[in-house]
């Protein structure tokens, strides 16, 4: 799982309070799985990787109990984007917008086709690349990138096949000719 998925992973995970931290619920593992599910869609339409709800729950409790460097990262990250994005940690109920006030939407409130700005790109070594805030940077364009990252890794990944191919080709001609 790359570090940008864990972001997003543990954002909505914080959001929707998924430990009970502000419960008790009546259902707790109801609310569990819906907000489980939340992830698993979040992560399929933002980067198009599909995660099963156990695979995500073992993640989480690796990041909270082995990986906690990591965790740490991670929470860092989420920070810098409050302060940034002017939110506070606990969103599940945002007060109603005043008149004339356009709300400013979540990662998971967003449809496929909307946009909302982002100004914070995560890398998979835990760099952090601060976009400036005249760039007008969307999610739109994250998602435009990532899909072209993924395309580029595709190739990479064919043409890393294609080259094994070759040099078991050529390993073989060359036995053959060693043998004559």
């Amino acid at each position: 799982m790359s570090f940008i998925e864990m972001v997003e992973m543990v954002d909505i995970l914080k959001r929707a309070d998924y430990d009970g931290k502000h419960g008790p619920y009546p259902n707790p593992n109801v609310k569990k799985a819906k907000i489980m599910a939340k992830v698993v869609k979040s992560l399929h339409r933002n980067f198009g990787v599909r995660r099963s709800k156990d695979r995500l729950r073992k993640s989480w409790s690796d990041l909270k109990l082995r990986e906690q460097d990591q965790y740490r990262k991670i929470k860092r990250v989420l920070q810098k984007r409050e302060k940034r994005l002017g939110t506070s940690e606990d969103t599940r109920d945002p007060p109603p917008p005043k008149e004339k006030q356009i709300p400013t939407p979540q990662p998971e409130d967003v449809e496929e086709g909307e946009v909302y700005e982002v100004g914070e790109i995560a890398t998979t070594t835990g760099n952090v690349d601060v976009v400036e805030e005249d760039l007008h940077f969307t999610s739109a364009s994250v998602h435009i990138l990532i899909g072209e990252i993924m395309e580029y890794n595709r190739d990479l990944q064919k043409i890393n096949e294609d080259n094994n191919d070759v040099e078991k080709r050529l390993k073989n001609i060359i036995d053959v000719l060693g043998r004559i």
